[in-house]
């Protein structure tokens, strides 16, 4: 078999050499870059619910969550001392938008199933988790304000609700705004319906410090069913 090489000149050889290893760094920036696009966080789904010796899981439109199948749906816990309330983390693709409902499931193997619409979350790692109520449809609640704000601070909305982070800045839901929209920044989280809400603003600030806005906490009443919207301005 005839073998043709090709000799590098002496002088060329190390540009020959660099560009080998600018390949191999943007090969690698590149895997990085596909690794970075799939990351996962742990999102903790919580619920109240009462049962007469059953089993609470959660299922869902992902495999993660069972794909809908009863029997590979995840459990959710609860002790003596948190009952009714139950509580399971999950290990979720950040950015998706999963449907989600709950189900119960007797000793003898009877499913019972939430009868209302399915229930969303869009996964964040800086967002609380749902905290929802058995067969209770939640309230879709959007959150817009106008606020100035400079490079590197970003904008969440916290408030005296678990759905909110319950005033705990680390907890708080995330705005988001862009070149279009700036100075809106808007957000949407679920809260329980028929409910009166206190929350205000904040920013984060590069250096990690956190800057609540002037005045008393903003109240409003959730409807006992749809949407809510509010639109304010930073104070």
């Amino acid at each position: 078999m005839l073998s043709i090489r090709h000799r590098v000149p002496a002088a060329l050889r190390p540009l020959l050499a660099l560009a080998v290893l600018l390949a191999g760094l943007l090969a690698g920036t590149a895997a990085h870059a596909r690794a970075a696009t799939a990351q996962d966080t742990s999102v903790t789904f919580h619920v109240q619910a009462t049962t007469e010796g059953e089993t609470l899981l959660v299922t869902g439109d992902v495999p993660q969550l069972g794909s809908w199948d009863p029997a590979k749906a995840v459990p959710l816990g609860t002790t003596a001392s948190s009952y009714p309330n139950w509580s399971t983390s999950v290990q979720l693709p950040v950015g998706t938008t999963v449907q989600y409902k709950y189900l119960k499931r007797s000793p003898t193997g009877t499913v019972t199933w939430e009868s209302i619409p399915n229930r969303t979350l869009t996964v964040s790692p800086d967002a609380p988790g749902n905290y929802d109520i058995w067969n209770v449809s939640p309230v879709s609640a959007s959150f817009r304000v106008t606020a100035a704000t400079t490079w590197g601070q970003n904008l969440y909305v916290a408030g005296n609700l678990p759905d909110l982070g319950n005033w705990d800045p680390a907890k708080a839901v995330p705005l988001t705004t862009d070149s279009a929209t700036n100075p809106l920044w808007t957000g949407a989280h679920q809260l329980p319906p028929n409910t009166t809400v206190q929350y205000k603003y904040l920013t984060k600030n590069p250096d990690g410090s956190v800057t609540w806005e002037n005045g008393d906490h903003r109240t409003v009443v959730t409807p006992s069913t749809g949407t809510l919207t509010v639109n304010d301005t930073w104070r």
